[in-house]
């Protein structure tokens, strides 16, 4: 092995430049000492003696030259073409704006000791800090090694034997399948994204927040609950500037709290559920009318539940589609950039563990108690529902983000994960 990639050495390269100029730069970009190596000119070309371009030892300027021979022989003749060609670009190299003080000859001629020293003091004398011929054995010395065997396959078509395969393997197995399992993670995040940014233009279907809690708790522990979010948009859409919306027990407080008042079912989660949706709509036409209103807010719908035994979560959801669409409604895409905040009774805050939060089949965000903390501090939310004295002696309290005052929800951070795939439509007929 070590005899043919001399041979290919010689000759395997005569006339192409190119190669010639990508196998050094590669051989150098192996060495340990150099870093940023780059070509000068990338398709090869005139280079006024600077092949390549690298940094020595992080902080010195490196030229590279590159003196090939056709049919290489190390022939005295020969020989002396390679001198003077070193010597020819390492004036040039000198000459540029930018001079070096690190200066690497490659060649596939084979020098002796004493002309490669001879060659070294010369640049010396030119203010060459460190110079370095790399002549055809030092160049086959790198070819030949498990740093090495790609490029010499890729260069001089020359096939690594069982041995090299293993010590290659040894060297780099664990390394090339890092690479192919980083590439093919960040082609399967970039498609997961504009899967996302196809699909974010679509109607918003719903909005749900779900409310795990630290434990399952039975229905007597939760008793009477309150949860309520209140969303402002980025900008008004379909003159929707935020909406409103929450659960509760009692499965009619929702419906009938506003024109009859405090209903007297049961309290408590374990004897039924309500929920309901408002959104508060904005004129940009007519400034003045939306001063005059206030923050009032208009019931999009309401619903009532069962109660249940058990309690590991608790969901509320907004939602403004109807079977047969008629007006204008809110996009997924509508919720970027939009700020939230969530109101609740104390006792269910202290059990919350993380929220998460859903749309459309897809999951936006999941926030974890690490990432918020309870705001204790006292107000009374304007929320177009009747609670008791009784009720509210268990207080309201905010959940805020650490080291912000709300939630925001931003497509630009992270893209949210699609909670299922589609399925293939099975064609029975394609067998017929």
């Amino acid at each position: 092995m070590p005899y043919q990639t001399d041979e290919r050495l010689k000759s395997y390269l005569d006339t192409n430049q190119l190669h010639r100029e990508q196998m050094c730069r590669a051989i150098l970009a192996i060495d340990k000492r150099f870093s940023e190596v780059r070509p000068r000119h990338p398709r090869g070309g005139p280079d006024g003696g600077r092949d390549i371009e690298a940094v020595y030892r992080d902080s010195q300027l490196a030229y590279g030259a590159i003196g090939f021979v056709n049919q290489a022989n190390d022939s005295d003749e020969q020989k002396r073409t390679i001198k003077a060609k070193f010597v020819s670009d390492l004036e040039s190299a000198l000459d540029a704006d930018k001079k070096p003080t690190v200066f690497i000859f490659f060649t596939n001629i084979s020098l002796t000791i004493g002309e490669k020293d001879a060659l070294i003091e010369r640049a010396r004398k030119s203010q060459i800090l460190f110079c370095e011929v790399l002549d055809r054995e030092r160049l086959r010395i790198s070819l030949d090694s498990p740093d090495g065997f790609s490029i010499r396959f890729q260069y001089l078509n020359i096939a690594l034997s069982e041995a090299e395969q293993a010590s290659f393997f040894a060297r780099w197995g664990e390394d090339i399948q890092s690479v192919i399992s980083t590439g093919f993670q960040r082609i399967e995040s970039t498609l997961n994204r504009v899967l996302f940014f196809q699909e974010y233009n679509d109607t918003l279907s719903h909005l749900t927040l779900s409310f795990e809690l630290d434990t399952k708790y039975s229905a007597e522990i939760i008793g009477h609950f309150r949860l309520f979010c209140l969303m402002y948009l980025k900008e008004p859409k379909q003159k929707i500037l935020s909406i409103l919306f929450g659960s509760s027990d009692k499965s009619d407080r929702m419906i009938n709290s506003i024109k009859d008042g405090v209903n007297q079912q049961k309290s408590g989660i374990k004897y039924g559920k309500s929920g309901g949706e408002w959104q508060r709509y904005i004129d940009v036409e007519d400034t003045d009318k939306n001063d005059s209103e206030g923050e009032k807010y208009a019931c999009v719908s309401t619903h009532s539940s069962i109660g249940i035994n058990e309690v590991n979560f608790v969901n509320i959801s907004y939602s403004n589609v109807s079977p047969i669409r008629i007006l204008p409604s809110l996009k997924l895409r509508d919720l970027d950039e939009a700020m939230f905040l969530t109101f609740v009774n104390k006792s269910l805050a202290d059990k919350i563990k993380t929220i998460h939060v859903y749309s459309n089949g897809y999951k936006l965000q999941e926030i974890n108690n690490s990432e918020f903390y309870i705001d204790e501090t006292k107000f009374t939310p304007d929320l177009p529902v009747i609670f008791t004295e009784d009720e509210l002696c268990d207080p309201w309290v905010r959940i805020r983000p650490k080291g912000s005052s709300v939630f925001n929800i931003r497509f630009f951070q992270e893209t949210p994960k699609r909670m299922f795939l589609p399925s293939q439509t099975i064609n029975s007929l394609e067998k017929k």
